[in-house]
């Protein structure tokens, strides 16, 4: 597809890290998630950042970073449809990605979410720090 037909959003530009304290208060309303299972769940966010692009998604966990295609297929003003891959199959994913306010075409919003079956995962904007001037 000609680099003029892809579409982008400016809102996914950047790097976001998973919210761990979101995330856990969403699981941790589900009473159909047993007690011990919300807790060893909630011990697995928090750790991943993910930076997009255009067309790319580098994902860090860990202190590894794995980089796939992403393309995004669909927007509206609440969110946006992104195909990327599976890490482990190489099968594509659709993720509906639904952002927090504010909205705009030139907002930049702190949060976004996913959902992962019964609840959704958060992640929050890393701002880029600013060089300080003395």
């Amino acid at each position: 597809m000609p680099a003029e037909l892809v579409m982008h959003d400016n809102r996914l530009i950047g790097t976001w890290r998973s919210d761990k304290r979101r995330t856990a208060q969403e699981i941790r309303a589900r009473r159909d998630i047993p007690a011990g299972k919300r807790a060893k769940l909630v011990s697995l966010f928090g750790k991943l950042t993910l930076r997009y692009t255009r067309s790319k998604c580098y994902a860090t966990f860990d202190g590894s970073t794995d980089i796939r295609p992403l393309r995004l297929v669909a927007k509206d003003p609440g969110g946006v449809v992104v195909i990327g891959t599976a890490p482990l199959t190489g099968q594509d994913l659709i993720y509906h990605i639904r952002f927090e306010s504010p909205s705009g075409p030139s907002a930049k919003p702190p949060y976004y979410w996913i959902s992962l079956g019964r609840f959704r995962e958060y992640f929050r904007r890393v701002q880029r720090r600013r060089p300080t001037t003395r």
